[in-house]
C-alpha cells in the first residue's frame, strides 16, 4: 500500500514546461520589450502556477530559474553591452525585477533573480 503522496507538480510536467519556455525563443526577440514579453508570458505562467503549484508552490521554483535564465539570455541578445557577459546581464535582469516586480508572474511570487 502507498501511503506517501506529495501533491506537487510530476517530472514530466516539469519537462513539458522546460520545453516550453524554450520555445518561446522565437518570440524572445531583440525587439520585444519588457511589457511586450510580460503580456504574451503572463497568462501561461499564472496558469502554471494556479494549476500546478496550488498545494506545492516550491516546486515550481526549477521552472522559474530556468524562465529567469531565458530571460537573462534575452537581456544579453538586446542589449549589446551585456553580450558575452552573464553575471552582468543577470545582475541587470535582477535589478529590472526590482524595479518592475509585477513584470512576470513569477516576480510577483518572489522568485527574482539576483540583483548586482
Amino acid at each position: 500500500m502507498y501511503v506517501n503522496f506529495a501533491p506537487a507538480v510530476s517530472r514530466d510536467a516539469l519537462k513539458a514546461m522546460r520545453q516550453t519556455i524554450r520555445s518561446w525563443h522565437l518570440q524572445l526577440k531583440c525587439d520585444k520589450s519588457l511589457a511586450d514579453l510580460s503580456a504574451m508570458f503572463n497568462p501561461i505562467l499564472r496558469g502554471w502556477h494556479q494549476y500546478y503549484g496550488r498545494f506545492y508552490q516550491s516546486a515550481m521554483s526549477a521552472v522559474w530559474r530556468h524562465l529567469n535564465a531565458y530571460l537573462t539570455r534575452w537581456m544579453m541578445r538586446k542589449y549589446k553591452q551585456l553580450a558575452r557577459h552573464k553575471t552582468r546581464a543577470g545582475h541587470a535582469l535582477g535589478r529590472l525585477a526590482r524595479k518592475f516586480p509585477h513584470a512576470f508572474w513569477h516576480w510577483k511570487l518572489g522568485c527574482l533573480p539576483k540583483a548586482g
